[in-house]
């Protein structure tokens, strides 16, 4: 009787080890398959809407939606197909659409590529322009490209841009050229 008690617990401890050793082996990829785990998306999603609020005081930084959102794990970054960026400040809110976007460093950085279209209804400023580029944390917005800005009494067209949003500075550089409406007399 005691020797078969002593076999029935062997054989559960072997079973035990067979078990541990063969979930260690699954926790690791299949040789020669690094490259797909590494790459493989860690979340897909669909109808996606996010909140950013800042560290110093909980306000909303910003407002972000997607129609699709693939988020990677061994890379931290989200890519998105149609987002929308809504943020405000005592200056007036901003829209900004694209055809995609990417959001790099944990959310600090938004990416907008493809038809890319911004707008303040308050101000009555639209921007259109192929890349913008959006610093959450110091709320700076820029476009190494070509960019066209339409206000209420004229059009500006420029070859990058950099807007701080929270001082209301906005500069323009390479090959600027305006148009202004005049007055009726």
């Amino acid at each position: 009787m005691k020797r078969q008690g002593l076999l029935s617990a062997t054989g559960i401890l072997l079973l035990g080890l067979v078990m541990l050793m063969t979930l260690h082996e699954w926790d690791d990829s299949l040789p020669g398959q690094d490259l797909a785990v590494e790459t493989a998306p860690a979340i897909l999603a669909t109808g996606v809407t996010a909140r950013a609020f800042s560290e110093k005081d909980g306000t909303l930084q910003y407002h972000l939606t997607a129609d699709d959102l693939v988020q990677y794990d061994h890379n931290p970054l989200t890519e998105m197909n149609s987002p929308a960026l809504k943020m405000s400040n005592e200056k007036g809110s901003w829209t900004i659409t694209s055809s995609s976007g990417t959001v790099q460093n944990n959310g600090n950085l938004i990416i907008f590529d493809g038809d890319v279209q911004a707008r303040n209804p308050q101000q009555k400023i639209e921007l259109d322009t192929q890349q913008l580029r959006f610093n959450s944390e110091q709320n700076i917005a820029t476009s190494p490209g070509d960019v066209d800005l339409r206000f209420e009494n004229g059009q500006t067209r420029a070859g990058a841009l950099e807007a701080d949003l929270d001082k209301g500075i906005l500069s323009l550089e390479q090959g600027v050229k305006s148009e202004f409406d005049a007055p009726a007399s």
